[in-house]
């Protein structure tokens, strides 16, 4: 005669089982990653006492990428929204501490969120709208990007258009720091111009408060392309009115 189970031999079967069915739908861990650009030496031999300061604002990204998680190129016409890999905080405040930091360190001036205004420091503000940027794992990141600088003392501003690809292998961190790379050179080419115009300003003085009159006639031109690296810039050059 065959004997029934008995709930003691039962029980230590059913707990495996459940404990196997929780395993296997345990959610796998979110990965977080950020566009922080490595600190390095600056341009200059200190940043104490900066002769000038950058203002960089808040910066504009497309609707499509403006959420915490990552956002990955399928094909030409389709994404992948990935849950488990996301930003350490809002792209754009990723993408702007990144410029703060490497703007700090390659225009060797003092770069944060928020700028005093003090009136024996020219301020260079910094405006950046992300056209594009696009997440291509295992082939290319690209960042396209409309980028100014503008005086504040005198409204004068040079707007550029940068367009930097770079190429990755597969995986989520390697898009990261894809990205990483495009955004140094952004910032490198954004530095190269506030040191272009804080340069010109010591060479001529500045006008008194309140003096009206043109801008000085200083000539401003984008930053040109980087060897090895699909980098576009349009110079265009707006001067305050009289």
């Amino acid at each position: 005669m065959r004997q029934t189970p008995s709930w003691r031999t039962m029980v230590p079967t059913v707990t495996v089982i459940g404990l196997a069915i929780l395993t296997a739908c345990a959610s796998p861990p979110t990965r977080f990653y950020t566009l922080g650009i490595e600190a390095g030496p600056t341009m200059t031999g200190s940043t104490a006492g900066p002769s000038f300061r950058i203002d960089v604002r808040p910066v504009k990204v497309p609707a499509a990428v403006a959420r915490s998680q990552l956002v990955v190129q399928v094909n030409a016409a389709q994404v992948e929204v990935r849950e488990d890999d996301r930003w350490a905080s809002s792209l754009p405040d990723e993408i702007r501490y990144a410029l703060i930091a490497g703007l700090s360190h390659q225009a060797g001036a003092a770069g944060a969120k928020t700028v005093a205004r003090n009136g024996d420091v020219p301020v260079y503000q910094v405006a950046v709208d992300v056209q594009r940027f696009e997440s291509w794992p295992g082939s290319h990141t690209l960042i396209d990007v409309v980028w100014d600088v503008r005086t504040l003392a005198d409204g004068e501003t040079l707007t550029c258009h940068s367009v930097v690809s770079e190429a990755v292998p597969d995986g989520y961190q390697a898009v990261v720091d894809g990205h990483r790379r495009a955004i140094r050179i952004v910032a490198a080419q954004i530095a190269k111009v506030v040191r272009a115009l804080a340069a010109s300003a010591t060479d001529s003085p500045l006008r008194p408060a309140g003096a009206s009159g043109k801008a000085r006639n200083r000539m401003l031109s984008c930053p040109q392309a980087t060897d090895g690296v699909e980098t576009v810039t349009d110079r265009a050059v707006a001067r305050p009115e009289e």
